[in-house]
């Protein structure tokens, strides 16, 4: 189990024993450089999102499809980290080139890779905005091509990042954005690279994660303010939400995932 430690500013990997509990920790990284500043550098005219400038915060960690790579997000630094992973000892080792740095201030949040696992696309909480990477999966290097913003066109303002992910058919990407509280819809060309095609309002405040159900035929999103869950039935043609009318109450909800009992073992 890889696990990010925000306010730790540290990463971790935890053995999972044969009874499924989790062991003590293989293998704990410390983060380290200089932290950004409170302004991010590709932020919205008018812009005062200001959320992790304050010290390291490990956002997010994940293993490429081959799992021989791990990278993870460090949003108060500004870098994504590349780590060689030996699966028998559970030990990360510094990739040959060890990190990758965004613009200062941007935050690097959340990110998620194609399914063709050679793009990968990193979300900046305080910047809105998408990068696209060429994933070198040989090498687990990174190679930045293109940056979007997360935001409707002629969008002034803050707006906080959160949650990033690609249709099961890899042709569409949704991006969070809390404070405008709208899902930014981008179409995904045959080169990877994106278009914003449309927005969806969440009906709700916050919304700081959502998922696909296991058919990718409807989208649940996490109103955190609005203590709801809201569901979209999702357009496979045109990758667009449309409101089911159906609200769940949850108090604060964060995360959303789906047990498949079909395929649970």
């Amino acid at each position: 189990m890889l696990v990010a430690n925000y306010f730790g500013g540290s990463v971790a990997v935890l053995p999972i024993l044969p009874d499924g509990r989790l062991g003590a920790a293989t293998d704990i990284k410390h983060d380290a450089g200089t932290v950004g500043p409170n302004k991010a550098t590709n932020a919205a005219p008018g812009s005062h999102a200001f959320s992790g400038h304050d010290r390291m915060h490990a956002h997010m960690i994940q293993a490429d499809s081959s799992g021989r790579f791990v990278l993870h997000a460090d949003l108060g630094l500004d870098r994504i980290f590349i780590w060689k992973f030996d699966q028998r000892t559970g030990v990360l080792t510094p990739n040959d080139s060890p990190a990758l740095s965004l613009p200062p201030g941007d935050g690097p949040r959340h990110f998620f890779f194609h399914p063709n696992s050679r793009w990968f696309y990193s979300l900046q909480e305080e910047a809105s905005t998408i990068v696209l990477f060429d994933y070198d999966a040989a090498n687990g290097q990174l190679a930045s091509r293109q940056t979007i913003s997360s935001l409707p066109p002629g969008f002034a303002g803050s707006n906080f990042c959160s949650e990033i992910m690609v249709s099961g058919d890899g042709r569409f990407l949704y991006a969070g954005n809390r404070l405008h509280d709208s899902i930014g819809i981008f179409s995904v060309a045959k080169s990877g690279e994106l278009a914003f095609i449309g927005e969806e309002w969440t009906r709700g405040n916050y919304p700081r994660s959502f998922n696909f159900d296991p058919t990718g035929q409807f989208f649940y999103v996490c109103n955190q303010r609005a203590d709801n869950i809201t569901v979209f039935r999702v357009d496979r043609k045109s990758g667009k939400l449309t409101f089911t009318g159906h609200y769940i109450p949850v108090g604060n909800p964060s995360h959303v995932v789906f047990l498949d009992l079909a395929n649970a073992g």
